[in-house]
């Protein structure tokens, strides 16, 4: 990982050069304390503020600057570069207005189904892909049941881990359903009513079930923390394993649990061929951020893989979210964040400079 003061020495401009941090709280958090700390060594002043604080009439937007320490309310004109995280997107008359007047650091990928779709047919990593159907009707989900015995069944929207459910197809015709801490067994009847009040609300992906436990049979998955740095390219922050606390089925830690470091979980439970699982999973966080942006034109800078490892050691994808949380690795995430900000920034100027000598 680089470090701020080994590579750039920078002289501060008397001119403040203003980079956004758009999120949905009111109040930024101790991450973006650290960030505007982070770009403070770059000669950047980091204002945070959230859609709302955008005035599209004025140009301007009315954010929270840090000095001394603490938070002072500061307008300004809107950021020649704002980073924007995905869930401000529903905002859709805001996000657009930045889109037009600025640049962005992030888009929209699409749903889970549609991240699947996509690396599928991308070919590179299309083994990781796991068997599934997108549906709202239960008899789709009776007759992937009858090829694939254990499915999972979550949202095609994540929902932080909620809402996810565990269906088998047992050898005495009974179904076995469980969530997060409940289970039951219920008839064909039973389970295909449960099914039609579940699928009809809204649509569900049926997957696979892929056993992904430690050797406490804990549900777990591995989290690749990626984001640019300041060369504009990917840089895997940390690879986490979060293990699921009392859940039976998510190892998402908004839902409880707790985390492990990678190489080591890896020699405890899979002694054998920890080593090569462990640079499948340095290989996925290497390519797959780059082959994304390839294949939908859209170009992103936070990224979270959640991939499982099933008993002999193979590996899926699970989920690509493009707006991770930051609350492990929080400093280097403000680093090598800054560090992107910094990039973008001589990136704009550049081009302004070039635009301005024709």
């Amino acid at each position: 990982m680089f470090q701020i003061n080994s590579f750039f020495n920078f002289k501060k401009s008397k001119q403040k050069q203003y980079v956004g941090c758009v999120r949905n709280p009111r109040k930024p958090n101790e991450f973006h304390k650290l960030l505007a700390k982070a770009c403070a060594h770059y000669g950047l002043t980091m204002i945070y503020y959230t859609p709302k604080d955008v005035d599209m009439e004025q140009h301007q937007v009315t954010g929270k600057v840090l000095v001394n320490d603490k938070w002072i309310t500061e307008v300004t004109d809107i950021p020649v570069f704002n980073d924007l995280a995905t869930l401000c997107f529903r905002h859709k008359d805001v996000t657009n207005y930045l889109r037009q007047i600025s640049t962005i650091s992030n888009d929209l990928i699409g749903a889970k189904t549609k991240q699947y779709r996509l690396v599928k047919d991308g070919e590179k990593f299309k083994d990781i892909v796991i068997p599934y159907i997108t549906t709202n009707q239960p008899e789709s989900i009776m007759n992937f049941l009858s090829n694939h015995p254990m499915v999972i069944l979550k949202p095609s929207k994540g929902m932080r881990g909620e809402h996810i459910y565990k269906v088998s197809l047992l050898d005495d015709g009974r179904y076995h359903l469980i969530y997060e801490t409940d289970e039951e067994m219920l008839t064909y009847d039973e389970i295909f009513q449960f099914l039609y009040g579940l699928v009809s609300k809204k649509k569900y992906i049926c997957q696979k079930y892929i056993e992904t436990v430690d050797e406490n049979d804990k549900p777990f998955d591995v989290r690749i923390r990626l984001e640019k740095n300041v060369y504009g390219k990917w840089e895997t922050v940390v690879n986490l394993v979060r293990i699921a606390g009392k859940q039976k089925i998510v190892s998402n830690v908004a839902q409880g649990g707790y985390v492990a470091e990678l190489s080591s979980f890896l020699q405890v439970n899979y002694p054998d061929n920890w080593n090569a699982i462990e640079k499948k999973i340095i290989q996925i966080g290497n390519g797959l951020p780059g082959h994304i942006e390839e294949l939908t034109g859209k170009h992103l800078s936070s990224l979270g893989i959640d991939i499982g490892i099933d008993p002999n050691g193979n590996t899926y994808l699970f989920e690509i979210n493009t707006s991770p949380g930051t609350e492990f690795a929080i400093g280097e995430i403000a680093l090598i964040k800054s560090g992107y900000y910094y990039h973008k920034m001589n990136e704009i100027n550049n081009a302004n400079k070039k635009t301005q000598s024709m």
